[in-house]
This record gives structure tokens, C-alpha cells and sequence, in this order.
């Protein structure tokens, strides 16, 4: 198997306290095509006097005032050069094995142009709060309001698609910046959903409570936009859109319109994974 190359970005701005806990967990994972590129926001908390420690694992080191997280994701995106391409915040995590998990699964099945793993979340310790099965999240489902969550940490895509989408994020958000990408996304390729722990987001001491309905308001207001642009012609489609939008729940969504777990992608099992890595020879660090 030709082992892909990951660019995986780290966005950082004063979070000393996690960051090497964040580095620590992408080196653990001795993925051997990897290229780690950290883009600071001019951190003065020592966040840079850590990522001196271990400079040999990064390809790039940005250290420069940004606009916000959109806009260090961008300027790190910009020196990647990897076929593969993901993020992930300076106070989350990687869990082990999970970039072995994506080189197996985008190494070897060229119809897969995006995954996500597990919705894991851990507590300021690094204890494990929760992890359950990713979300089966289609377009039409996503332009229905029902949204929540395709968690960042654990999803990672082609530069192809990432190219198709419009090579960048948009900087015009403060918070949604990940789920307006996901839409962008889910108009060209299905997303897969993987039964395996990839990232974790942590639930830390200091985040905005209020963020969430701020969140909220811009995917809403961005999902509201794409549902006039040209969609997919069918009828489930066209039931969705001709509903006005709202904040969905899975249950809500699927009441309203009942074709929406038909057009779900179908999810990657473990056992499917655990095939593909003992037919490679693969094995996570």
C-alpha cells in the first residue's frame, strides 16, 4: 500500500497549557508520511518556546498575527502539500492509532474522498468523557438543519476535494468554520462515517457557553444560502427546501422528512477497518 502523505494543521494562539499535550499526541502516532505544520497566532504564553522542543517534527513553524482560526488554518493549509488534509486545535488531541486509521482507509479505497471517526470528547486530564459512532450525515440532511455533529478532530479529506470545495475556509466566520466546510464538501463527495477513535475534542475550563448559539447562527445563516443555490434534483431534496430552515435534531429531521436515513452514507464497521490494516500489513503505532 502506498502510504499517503497527511498535512495536518495546528491553529494556536496562547494555549500553552494544551499544546504539548496536542503535539505529543500527533508524534505518538509515528505515522511515517507525515508533514505537521503549526500556525501561530503570535502566542506570548510560551506556546512557541514548547514547539521549539520538538521542531523536528514539524515541517512548518507560522508565527504571525492572524484574523481568527479560519484565517491560521488558511495560512497553514497554504504550505501543505500532502494528499491528505486535516486540523486540529491546540487544546484537542489525537488518539492513538488514528492517523493509521486514515492512511489505511485513503491509501486504499479511492472512492472514499472524506471520513470522520468516532465522536470522542475527553476532560481537561485527558480522561475520556465520551466516544459514540460519527454521525450518518448526508447533503440533504445537512440543508435540513440537522447538522450536529461532525466532529473536527476526527475528519480528514483529500486535497482534491478540499481544491473542488474552493481550497480554503471562510474567513468571514468566527465559529462555524468547520461545518460551513462540511456543506461545501457534501455537495461533491458522500462523507464516511468510521467506526474508530480518530481525535477528541476536550471539554476545558474557560470555553464561551454562549459560543454555541453564535455557531449556530452562522451555519444556519450559511446553510440558508447554499439552499438557493442549484441542489440535487430529487424529491426528498426538493421536500427539504421547500421547508423553511431550522435547528434540527436526528429525530427531528427524520420525522419531518422520512427519506432522510435512506440517503445516509453507510458506515465504516470495525471490522471492515480491522480487514483492510491485517491485508496491508498495517499496524497503528
Amino acid at each position: 500500500m502506498e502510504i499517503p502523505k497527511i498535512s495536518l494543521v495546528i491553529p494556536n494562539l496562547n494555549c500553552a497549557e494544551f499544546l504539548e499535550q496536542t503535539i505529543v499526541s500527533v508524534i505518538e502516532q509515528s505515522y511515517p508520511n507525515l508533514e505537521l505544520i503549526l500556525s501561530d497566532g503570535g502566542s506570548t504564553d510560551g506556546s512557541l518556546d514548547i514547539a521549539e522542543r520538538y521542531r523536528d517534527a514539524f515541517a512548518h513553524i507560522i508565527s504571525e498575527p492572524d484574523t481568527g482560526q479560519a484565517n491560521a488554518v488558511n495560512k497553514g493549509f497554504a504550505l501543505a502539500t500532502g494528499d491528505v488534509m486535516g486540523w486540529i486545535n491546540s487544546d484537542d488531541v489525537l488518539m492513538p492509532g488514528g492517523l493509521a486509521t486514515v492512511g489505511s482507509i485513503l491509501g486504499q479505497h479511492d472512492s472514499v474522498n472524506w471520513l470522520t471517526g468516532r465522536i470522542t470528547t475527553i476532560d481537561e486530564a485527558g480522561d475520556i468523557l465520551h466516544s459514540h459512532r460519527a454521525r450518518r450525515v448526508s447533503y440533504p440532511r445537512f440543508l435540513a438543519g440537522d447538522y450536529q455533529w461532525i466532529q473536527q478532530e476526527s475528519t480528514y479529506w483529500r486535497r482534491s476535494l478540499w481544491d473542488k470545495a474552493g481550497g480554503q475556509l471562510d474567513e468571514s466566520l468566527k465559529l462555524a468554520v468547520d461545518g460551513e466546510l462540511w456543506m461545501r464538501f457534501l455537495r461533491f463527495s458522500e462523507l464516511v462515517p468510521v467506526d474508530a477513535r480518530i481525535g477528541a475534542f476536550r471539554f476545558r475550563k474557560g470555553q464561551r457557553s454562549e459560543a454555541m448559539d453564535g455557531y449556530h447562527e452562522e451555519l444556519l445563516n450559511a446553510i440558508e444560502r447554499e439552499r438557493l443555490k442549484p441542489a440535487l434534483d430529487n424529491s426528498l431534496t426538493r421536500s427539504v427546501l421547500g421547508t423553511p430552515l431550522a435547528l434540527r435534531s436526528k429525530k427531528e429531521a427524520d420525522k419531518e422528512f422520512p427519506g432522510l436515513s435512506m440517503a445516509d452514507p453507510a458506515n465504516f464497521s470495525r471490522w471492515r477497518l480491522w480487514a483492510l490494516k491485517a491485508a496491508s500489513g498495517w499496524r497503528s503505532a
